[in-house]
């Protein structure tokens, strides 16, 4: 079975090998509070399944497209911000932070 483990994908066989993965993660990304959680939580990873698969998906659906005639650019004015800012903001974020579906966390 495949598991995601960030933009990686692993071979893994038990909700055991899973939870190890997870914390490894955590700890590589220098999130000990976060590995700690893990550790003495009693919850177990969700095994990929066709099931939790529909699911998320039930629980998270896609997004409906944002229909044009609803706002005319025309009217925005767009969004002008300097570096420094946006490096002091993403290294405001604690660590293990993610950045989205990209993988980029904000503390490398």
């Amino acid at each position: 079975m495949l598991v995601a483990a960030g933009p990686v994908w692993h071979r893994s066989s038990s909700p055991t090998d899973l939870l190890a993965q997870a914390i490894r993660s955590k700890l590589e990304d220098g999130n000990l509070r976060a590995a700690i959680r893990l550790l003495n939580s009693d919850d177990t990873p969700a095994l990929p399944s066709r099931d939790n698969l529909a699911r998320l998906q039930d629980k998270h659906p896609q997004a409906s497209p944002i229909d044009g005639s609803l706002a005319d650019p025309k009217q925005f004015t767009p969004l002008s911000v300097e570096e420094s800012d946006v490096r002091k903001a993403v290294l405001s974020f604690p660590a293990g932070s993610s950045g989205g579906p990209d993988g980029l966390r904000p503390s490398t």
